[in-house]
């Protein structure tokens, strides 16, 4: 009787044990979340780390447990004898299995090797990225340096990373010699002659604009039909993003092989041309003071330099002006700050009695027949 009570009492001490245990888990998991922030260069990974330890431990402590309340009982003492076996087993026929050569009497690299290479692998990628965004949002943002050198500099430093990381794995687990890279250069070069153009192109193109900053994140450009600001620029591709919130990503060396317009190299002030037609019969110098009050009330117009009006043209149905105003703040909003001064435009003209013309043709008839009004002719 007393045996029972014991075995009794050791089942439930186990279980409150392992209940404990996956509450303490839990809180740990819970408070390392909340000390390291998904922000944090290595969060992301710690995160995933933290996760994957806790399914481990929580598993390794219930499959202690199970396997203690089963030796606790007499009737089930048996089973756990049974599991540790097939356990013990299992184990060793797991380990002959990562311990086999992948291509056997051709290579001693295991599969353990194999595995370890992987891990290895995802922690060089895993490391340098986290390595990027230190170097980017803690330590160089502190430093009077421009937001493109600065994404520059990280990029170049995860590119670093990865290339030693990747050669070093390939000297100590593959047991390379590095000098044997050269040939390995040379099957590279017969590749990209072959079919990997593009991509080189694009690599090399990559470089040249992080280190020459023909281009830089922040700038308003247009390419082709894309018409955005840069949000990243990568060794292979650059994301551009639109003002309808699209990324669009554009190879490298579309910026080295077609020409590229710039809106904020190297000054953020631009100037935009805004025409209008006045009818004819119109007071030009009234024309031309309406539209240096609208921009002159706009908050959005430099004022140095100052907006000037230019009688462009006599047209077909119209007298053809040009606004031309400076502005830094609407370079990224060119179709609403149009959308303002044309609204503008309209209301001063509407209060001062400037009409806006529409297309008018004359038709003149040099030749009518005489009977042109007979109803024979109708």
């Amino acid at each position: 009787m007393f045996d029972q009570e014991w075995r009794l009492l050791a089942t439930i001490l186990m279980v409150l044990v392992a209940v404990a245990a996956q509450v303490l888990f839990r809180r740990v998991r819970r408070r390392l979340k909340d000390v390291i922030r998904r922000e944090h260069p290595f969060g992301p990974m710690l995160h995933s780390g933290s996760d994957w330890a806790f399914i481990l431990l929580s598993l390794t402590v219930w499959v202690a447990v199970a396997s203690g309340v089963l030796a606790a009982i007499p009737q089930t003492r048996f089973l756990t004898t049974k599991m540790l076996e097939l356990l013990s087993q299992g184990l060793s026929q797991l380990g002959g299995f990562f311990d086999s050569s992948i291509v056997p009497g051709k290579t001693d690299f295991t599969i353990t090797d194999l595995f370890l290479v992987l891990i290895a692998i995802a922690v060089i990628a895993l490391l340098a990225r986290g390595v990027r965004r230190l170097l980017l949002n803690y330590i160089l943002d502190k430093t009077p340096l421009d937001l493109s050198v600065r994404h520059a500099v990280a990029t170049s430093a995860q590119y670093l990373i990865v290339i030693v990381g990747f050669l070093l794995l390939l000297q100590s687990a593959a047991e390379i010699d590095l000098t044997m890279l050269g040939l390995v250069a040379g099957g590279v070069g017969v590749g990209v002659g072959f079919g990997l153009q593009n991509i080189a192109n694009n690599l090399i193109s990559g470089f040249f604009i992080l280190f020459e900053r023909p281009i830089k994140v922040g700038d308003r450009i247009e390419v082709g039909e894309v018409h955005g600001h840069v949000v990243h620029i990568a060794a292979r591709a650059t994301t551009v993003r639109t003002n309808d919130n699209i990324d669009i990503i554009i190879p490298n060396s579309s910026f080295t092989s077609f020409n590229v317009i710039n809106w904020s190299h190297g000054d953020q002030r631009v100037r935009f041309r805004i025409p209008v037609s006045v009818a004819y019969g119109s007071d030009a110098r009234q024309v031309e003071r309406l539209l240096l009050e609208v921009a002159e009330e706009n908050e959005n117009v430099l004022k140095e330099p100052s907006p000037r009006v230019v009688f462009w043209a006599f047209g077909d149905s119209a007298l053809e002006f040009q606004l031309r105003v400076w502005t830094t703040r609407m370079l990224h909003r060119r179709g609403v700050f149009f959308g303002q001064l044309n609204l503008a435009i309209y209301e001063k003209f509407q209060e001062h009695g400037v009409r806006i013309p529409f297309p008018q043709r004359d038709l003149h008839l040099k030749t009518v027949t005489p009977d042109w009004k007979s109803p024979s002719r109708g």
